[in-house]
């Protein structure tokens, strides 16, 4: 059996990409070729990408109390590499940790490298999400395959599994980071 270079490539859990000049590898917790079978509806690789080195703030939210082994890693394996790569493309993050009817808990961190944890007022949440200066990710346990779809200003990360959300979250931090999946 033989196996074409492309193949090979479509197994690895890990891309390179280039900072200021500096190669930095990515590892993924799927594979490449997992991350290229991902869903795209009302997106592009490129347009995530685009939309990451444009927006000022990056607001996450999904379901933050996912147990790990449904998902949860996934969540907090995105939110590690967004923090580690501010020192690269700094952004303002905010993680919304709990909702309710009346506040939002949400952890901060700042392009200035501080952090802080705060309370927000729902439409203060609302404001944050709906700014055009804002990147809003997603991230749902939900019935549906590896999917990433964007609505307005909102990048929606899903899947039925920890397999299929590592897929869609893989797909996605290589769009963020290089781009191209190929």
């Amino acid at each position: 059996m033989c196996i074409s270079h492309n193949n090979l490539n479509d197994l690895k859990k890990s891309v390179v990409v280039e900072v200021n000049g500096t190669p930095v590898e990515i590892p993924l917790r799927a594979t490449v070729g997992e991350a290229k079978d991902v869903k795209l509806i009302n997106t592009t690789d490129d347009e995530i990408y685009n939309y990451y080195r444009s927006k000022m703030l990056i607001y996450i939210y999904g379901n933050m109390s996912l147990k790990p082994a449904e998902g949860g890693v996934a969540i907090v394996d995105l939110v590690t590499k967004l923090k580690w790569f501010n020192q690269f493309y700094p952004h303002n993050i905010v993680v919304e940790l709990e909702r309710n009817n009346s506040t939002v808990t949400v952890e901060s961190f700042f392009a200035n490298g501080k952090r802080s944890t705060d309370k927000l007022k729902i439409n203060e949440s609302e404001y944050l999400m709906n700014n055009n200066k804002t990147m809003v990710i997603k991230i749902i346990k939900t019935q549906n395959n590896a999917t990433i779809t964007k609505i307005n200003n909102t990048f929606i990360i899903e899947g039925n599994s920890l397999e299929e959300l590592d897929k869609a979250e893989t797909r996605f931090v290589i769009a963020l980071f290089k781009g191209s999946v190929s």
